[in-house]
């Protein structure tokens, strides 16, 4: 029976990847918008006051945001055509900091647009920096972001290259219908159980889903051989512990035919399909390392081959490459466990599972050679 560490230590695992998911849902909405405005040749400065340690550390993730946007930043306020001006005080009532920042336009100094929020620390103030950056130059004037004219070469190149870093969740579901012993254990859901040589059923563990984190990173070179098409050899690596003491490593190598939408000139949002060949290895010196089953005929065997999808938002970042972000869905199907508990107990054989993995990436593709309109 699980003791009540397992059970902690699960909770917090849950939790983490609840929060890992949404900061990366928060990446894919910033990085969508934030890039969509046309703002090459946009001077731009960048003005605080208030807290020192506040201003500083704001006017700096500010100025980072524009110039991976394109912005020309200075600090000369007489040189730019629109100032980011913000204020840092503390708030008594709320016992809070106040937040107030504006967008103005320095040849009549009229306020376009002002935003306030209040924050309980810096960590929290600079988390939603990008997302007030893209909130504060959204307004802009049309005819400012269109009179601006930029290369959208960078999504038309023969040859990318992809580099990422990846974190994805392995879900394991348990197969309750395929357990044999078909009753449930004490206090709810189904499990593992020891059955003595008459049959008697005299100790069972509960056992229920499994949500494993697999951090790792990946390398691809995507040949974009039509205007709407491009393939991708790819390969992956990550790090997994489904079952405690058991560090695996798995890599994919895999094909993805991409179909990249090119409806914006600094985003390209690339639908494309899996079809990925698993290898799975450890580097301990137990030979009975691998935790899937493998070589039972009676059960399941660990498939060789994977099919998935996903999609890909690139926006342009740099002269000849783009900032993405990537979701893909593999469904691996039947991948039993082996009991490594038949010590204590010793039913089931394998465990019985239904597996999909849910990835998360973020990374910079560049490109080489332009191709022809």
């Amino acid at each position: 029976m699980k003791s009540r560490e397992e059970y902690i230590k699960i909770k917090k695992m849950r939790q983490m990847g609840k929060k890992i998911i949404l900061v990366l849902f928060f990446l894919l909405f910033s990085i969508t918008f934030l890039y969509a405005a046309n703002s090459k040749n946009i001077a731009l400065s960048i003005q605080g006051s208030g807290s020192q340690n506040f201003v500083e550390s704001f006017k700096y993730a500010l100025k980072v945001e524009a110039n991976a946007a394109g912005y020309q930043v200075t600090d000369n306020v007489n040189q730019s055509k629109y100032s980011i001006k913000f204020t840092v005080e503390f708030d008594r009532a709320e016992q809070k900091s106040k937040f107030v920042v504006s967008l103005v336009k320095v040849e009549d100094s009229s306020v376009i647009v002002t935003m306030e929020y209040f924050f309980a620390d810096e960590e929290e103030m600079l988390l939603y920096s990008q997302l007030v950056f893209f909130l504060l130059m959204s307004n802009l004037p049309e005819d400012v972001t269109a009179t601006a004219v930029e290369d959208d070469s960078w999504r038309n190149k023969w040859l990318y290259f992809n580099l990422s870093f990846d974190y994805s969740f392995m879900f394991l579901l348990l197969q309750e219908q395929l357990l044999a012993n078909g009753s449930p254990a004490p206090g709810g859901g189904y499990g593992m159980w020891h059955e003595d040589d008459s049959g008697n059923i005299d100790m069972i563990a509960p056992l229920d889903h499994k949500i494993v984190p697999m951090p790792g990173i990946s390398f691809g070179i995507e040949f974009q051989f039509l205007s709407f098409m491009s393939i991708e050899p790819h390969a992956h690596i990550s790090i997994e512990q489904a079952i405690s003491g058991h560090v695996i490593y798995s890599a994919l190598f895999s094909v993805r035919l991409k179909f990249p939408l090119k409806f914006f000139k600094s985003i390209v949002i690339t639908p494309y399909g899996i079809a990925a060949y698993p290898l799975r290895f450890s580097f301990s010196e137990d030979d009975d390392w691998e935790i899937f089953n493998t070589d039972n005929d009676d059960y399941s065997k660990y498939p060789q081959f994977i099919f998935g999808g996903g999609i890909q938002i690139a926006s342009k970042l740099g002269k000849g490459g783009g900032l993405f972000f990537d979701v893909s869905f593999l469904y691996v199907g039947d991948t039993p466990i082996h009991n490594y508990y038949a010590d204590l107990y010793n039913k089931p054989e394998y465990i019985p599972y239904n597996q999909f993995i849910l990835g998360f990436s973020i990374g910079y593709k560049f490109g080489l050679f332009n191709r022809k309109r």
